[in-house]
């Protein structure tokens, strides 16, 4: 059995634990996502500030919705819908412009391959912290999901609710815009 294997089903007992309402699993499940579904808000939403009270109110929604889950093995990809949903809530709220724009869909599609091909341009982190910040909504919530938190295809078309030829198309396209920003950051 593979290490992530045993980390899959630790997190499933978890999950079954904190549906029972037991405060310390959910706590663990709280301290497993906290910095990375934190991170994942910030760049969704471009507000450090804001995206402490989303966390707030995103977790106690898991909290509340957590008994209802019928798939402990689901829990990544729902926790992110639900992050995904309560960021898109507060951008139409905050700025009706963002969200249309992270509506409009961008159709093409591309091969994994391509999609992988300017990976290796981000392996400078800070470089791509501040690349990300000049990416769209759209560009910057991919990346995120796909690079960052290491989703699979399927598991962010469902995050964001839409198909996996959006999801291919808005990679290569934030692959592209990203390799434009670094590639004026490095030459000056």
């Amino acid at each position: 059995m593979s290490l992530q294997n045993l980390q899959q089903i630790q997190e499933q007992l978890l999950v079954l634990q904190a549906q029972s309402r037991d405060a310390i699993a959910f706590q663990q499940l709280v301290q497993t996502y906290e910095r990375r579904l934190f991170y994942y808000l910030q760049r969704f939403t471009g507000a450090s500030a804001d995206s402490a009270d989303l966390m707030q109110e995103i977790w106690l929604n898991v909290y509340q919705k957590l008994p209802g889950l019928n798939a402990p093995e689901a829990f990544r990809v729902w926790l992110y819908k639900i992050a995904h949903n309560r960021a898109v809530s507060y951008l139409r709220k905050r700025d009706r412009q963002i969200a249309a724009a992270f509506n409009q869909v961008q159709n093409g599609l591309i091969t994994e391959s391509e999609m992988e091909q300017g990976y290796e341009q981000l392996e400078n982190a800070e470089l791509v912290h501040r690349a990300l910040e000049h990416l769209s909504l759209p560009h910057r919530e991919v990346l995120t999901l796909r690079f960052l938190e290491d989703l699979d295809l399927q598991e962010i078309s469902e995050i964001i609710s839409t198909s996996i030829g959006t999801v291919k198309s808005r990679l290569h396209y934030a692959r592209l815009e990203m390799r434009k920003v670094i590639e004026e950051e490095c030459n000056g």
